[in-house]
């Protein structure tokens, strides 16, 4: 079907598969089309995508080719929205006289109520972008501001219009600093130590201070007793999203790392369920174990770290643990993201019973040669960059079952094709620059969401 090709060639285009997706869309036969509106803007999506990887002397005609697909787009379906990106379009290819005669249109489009856009937000939005285009900076700021009145909360919305922003901006030469104050709240991974007393109030309000100084929107983490709960109760309180990531089944986890600490802390554990705005189970053996810890914090990480991706926002860790153990092996730690360190001391009273280890393991398939496992993140990505350059896709696992060779037919062009979990893996530690997922995946036991990573190379 159509729509399904459509959907997979702009999922390519999404985790910057240009060349695969563009390829996809003519192999369809899509780049012949001339009066479909979703085709169309597509074409001008993958055009400008390719023109922004383009040498000097080739950009200039991608842009211009863009610019085409998107005004035969604005003629099938009337919408500003094509019309303003032919507008952003005939800017970066040095057309400053077509810019300012298609953001016009937009500008008349709108006012003129004939096409108020798919959203009060956008209709707003789209107003002042084509402001942007006519140089009206002051107004373009104004009407921005007033697009954010009307959807506060439309953090992807306002991630895309930014990004456009300060790509226009840069063409003009123009300061882009002012778009700070649009920005959407951080995304934060918390976690700590489970050995603080819950009437410990000195640790409580100094994870509430740095909690309100970060201000998330977005939180993500486990819920153990002691600091995750601490952390996810303060987050609550100001607002923010909460995302449960744990590593087993919540009555399983319940056990080994709540009731054993205490009553008041499985009532508040079950209030933070009942008021979470998502729930992930990260292991498929059941059973609450050190690998399985690891690898829900590497999700909860990857999550984290995804979303400020998207919405164009910071990622920030908040770590709760005694001054005199660091925790050297985060990965945030190598990361260059903001990390906000909360010292507490231990209450030897309130301690638990060793977790059994278990195993987590990075599979790496590459071409046709057998899979490899690594205990590693960082060795399973130096296998992949030294193979060079041919198929190769990554899974991580507790269990037993490997799945990677299956995964490795989806390998695109300079990237690799990962489970999500291993994608978000990857993304927590700094080993990839983006991800995205492209569909699902049907296995013996069970499906599998499937991404495409691009993988950045380990330091040292």
């Amino acid at each position: 079907m159509q729509a399904d090709a459509l959907k997979m060639i702009l999922a390519l285009a999404r985790a910057g598969a240009t060349s695969r997706a563009w390829d996809r869309f003519v192999a369809a036969g899509f780049d012949n089309v001339e009066a479909d509106f979703q085709v169309l803007t597509l074409k001008g999506r993958l055009l400008k995508d390719r023109a922004r990887q383009a040498t000097a002397d080739t950009r200039f005609s991608l842009f211009a080719r863009a610019g085409e697909a998107y005004e035969r787009a604005a003629a099938v379906g009337a919408a500003s929205y094509p019309l303003v990106n032919a507008a952003a379009m005939a800017l970066h290819a040095g057309d400053r006289a077509k810019t300012g005669q298609l953001a016009g249109k937009v500008l008349h489009l709108i006012e003129s109520g004939a096409e108020p856009g798919e959203t009060p937000y956008w209709g707003e939005a789209t107003r002042a972008e084509a402001m942007l285009l006519l140089g009206r900076f002051g107004d373009a700021r104004a009407s921005l501001a007033e697009a954010v009145r009307l959807a506060p909360q439309a953090w992807e919305d306002h991630a895309a219009t930014l990004r456009q922003f300060a790509l226009i901006l840069s063409e003009f030469g123009e300061d882009e600093n002012w778009l700070d104050g649009f920005r959407p709240p951080s995304a934060l991974h918390y976690n700590g130590i489970l050995g603080i007393a819950a009437d410990n109030s000195v640790a409580r309000e100094a994870i509430g201070k740095a909690v309100k100084a970060i201000a998330p929107g977005f939180a993500y983490g486990a819920l153990a007793a002691g600091a995750d709960i601490l952390a996810a109760e303060a987050a609550v309180s100001v607002g923010a999203e909460l995302h449960v990531v744990l590593p087993s089944e919540s009555d399983d986890f319940r056990q080994s790392s709540v009731e054993p600490l205490g009553a008041d802390w499985s009532q508040r554990f079950d209030a933070l369920l009942d008021v979470a705005d998502s729930i992930t189970i990260c292991s498929s053996d059941g059973r609450t174990s050190t690998a399985g810890v690891t690898l829900a914090e590497l999700h909860a990480m990857g999550l984290a770290v995804e979303k400020a991706g998207q919405l164009q926002a910071k990622a920030v860790a908040l770590r709760i643990e005694p001054a005199d153990r660091p925790a050297l092996g985060d990965p945030w730690l190598h990361s260059g993201r903001p990390i906000f360190h909360v010292p507490v001391t231990a209450d030897p009273d309130n301690s638990v019973a060793q977790l059994p280890a278990g195993s987590l393991k990075f599979d790496v398939a590459l071409d046709s040669s057998a899979p490899q496992s690594f205990d590693v993140l960082d060795d399973a990505v130096r296998a992949i960059l030294a193979s060079g350059g041919g198929q190769a896709a990554i899974d991580s696992r507790i269990g037993n079952a490997i799945h990677v060779p299956a995964l490795l037919p989806h390998s695109a062009h300079g990237m690799v094709a990962a489970s999500r979990s291993a994608a978000l893996a990857l993304l927590a530690a700094g080993l990839a620059s983006r991800i995205e997922t492209i569909g699902e995946m049907a296995l013996p036991d069970g499906p599998i969401e499937l991404c495409l990573a691009a993988l950045v190379r380990p330091p040292g």
